[in-house]
């Protein structure tokens, strides 16, 4: 949905939605999601300035429920998340001092 980068439609947003409603349901379906994976969909910035940034998190071993916390999470945060998942060293740039994103899943790598 982001201006500029091969999203020329009028409403980006309706444009967006409607990739997600195409494409979440097969990765939802995906062996790889339902071995304990996680499917990230989060924001690029806000309208104006650098945050907060919404992001949403799916995964069999998410807390779910509505689960939610304060914690000050930015990019680096699933940078570092991922990274730690893979197992990925060293950390890449920023990902090396953020927070990790454990906090949202009941058990992680």
């Amino acid at each position: 949905m982001h201006e500029g980068i091969s999203c020329s439609q009028a409403n980006r947003v309706l444009y967006g939605d409607t990739w997600l409603s195409t494409e979440v349901p097969k990765i939802l379906a995906s062996q790889a999601y339902l071995n304990n994976g996680a499917l990230f969909i989060t924001w690029d910035e806000g309208a104006s300035g650098d945050g907060p940034i919404g992001m949403i998190v799916l995964s069999p071993k998410a807390k779910g429920r509505g689960y939610a916390n304060t914690v000050a999470y930015d990019h680096s945060s699933t940078l570092r998340t991922v990274e730690e998942i893979f197992g990925v060293t060293p950390m890449l740039g920023g990902a090396a001092s953020a927070t990790d994103l454990r906090e949202l899943f009941i058990s992680f790598p």
